[in-house]
């Protein structure tokens, strides 16, 4: 008796000798892909080129009555930083903080490396005194203050109505008022002032007009 596996069993056997071979050296070169591929990555993050070294490598694009230098003070960037190292939820929070941005988008370009911002300001409508202070207020009746808007020029005209010792607690008021404002453009309302108690004064086109302090009125 032959002590040598048949013809058959031989072939079968190198068959599976070389498919072992054959997946040994593609797992190699797997290997050596992805940590090449991961060195690779390292090498660009850490290269000069990868970095954030000024200002100008940062576009701020829906900015108007909001400067960069504002945006550039919230964000309190340390130069110079790796594009890798830069968290952008972060950066996009630091900017809302300002109070007169409502939202802010903050992207990474790899090559070349910048950061692209784009920003939404709150829009004033009216010019207001709050508290002794001047400042402005929205549709929604958020009282900010002037400092905060500080790329007020020829080109964003301040707007024409104005709001006189205006608080917090008149929000709800504030936006029935507006809406009238804007359903009646005929009356001409030129100013909207609060007394004691809650009291309401109108400046339109016929005069001063009394309120008081019960919306239905309105």
């Amino acid at each position: 008796m032959s002590v040598f596996p048949p013809p058959q069993l031989q072939y079968k056997l190198a068959t599976i000798s070389i498919q072992q071979r054959r997946a040994a050296r593609l797992a190699l070169w797997r290997a050596c892909l992805i940590i090449g591929g991961t060195l690779s990555l390292g090498v660009i993050a850490t290269v000069p080129n990868s970095q954030i070294k000024t200002k100008q490598q940062i576009d701020i694009a829906g900015e108007t009555l909001v400067s960069e230098a504002a945006v550039h003070r919230a964000m309190n960037l340390a130069y110079p930083q790796f594009i890798w190292s830069i968290d952008g939820i972060s950066l996009a929070h630091k900017i809302e903080s300002i109070p007169s941005i409502a939202t802010a988008r903050v992207s990474r370009q790899i090559i070349p490396p910048t950061i692209e911002i784009t920003i939404r300001e709150k829009t004033p409508v009216a010019l207001a005194t709050s508290q002794g202070k001047v400042g402005f207020l929205n549709a929604e009746g958020e009282w900010i203050e002037q400092s905060f808007y500080d790329n007020l020029n020829t080109k964003s005209p301040l707007p024409e109505l104005k709001v006189i010792d205006y608080k917090t607690q008149f929000q709800h008021a504030w936006t029935q008022v507006y809406r009238l404002i804007l359903l009646y453009p005929e009356l001409k309302i030129s100013e909207v002032r609060w007394q004691s108690g809650g009291n309401i004064y109108l400046e339109t086109k016929i005069g001063q007009v009394f309120i008081g302090s019960q919306l239905s009125r309105l």
